[in-house]
């Protein structure tokens, strides 16, 4: 029974720690409502995120893989921008989660591995 409770508290601890978010946007800009500009179509696009020391989509214990996610972030971006031909995007929402999968191999590994996503998705402008 004490190890049945155990493991029950640890498993609390795990989703206690999943359901924290931690997120860094930078290079962000809001342009005028009324701005003239051509709708060229929507997009949406998974980048994998792979940080270490923290929880899968959660607190970070030392953030050492911060600066990886955002140059992922541009670049997606800018993938999706050029493959529409236009100059921007708008509306764009960004999500950063993980999976059960995500979440197990985070606990599997002792908070060291911390394997998540970020999807992205709005619309390009030209």
């Amino acid at each position: 029974m004490k190890a049945f409770k155990i493991a029950f508290l640890s498993l609390l601890v795990v989703f206690a720690f999943a359901s924290c978010t931690t997120f860094k946007a930078t290079g962000l800009s809001v342009t005028p409502a009324d701005q003239k500009y051509t709708v060229l179509g929507d997009f949406s696009v998974t980048v994998p995120v792979t940080e270490f020391l923290g929880g899968s989509a959660g607190p970070k214990l030392v953030n050492l893989t911060a600066d990886r996610t955002d140059p992922a972030i541009t670049a997606a971006l800018q993938k999706e921008i050029q493959a529409k031909g236009g100059t921007g995007a708008i509306n764009v929402t960004i999500v950063h989660k993980a999976s059960f999968i995500n979440i197990l191999l985070n606990s599997i590994t002792w908070n060291i591995y911390a394997p998540a996503s970020v999807e992205i998705s709005g619309t390009v402008v030209k």
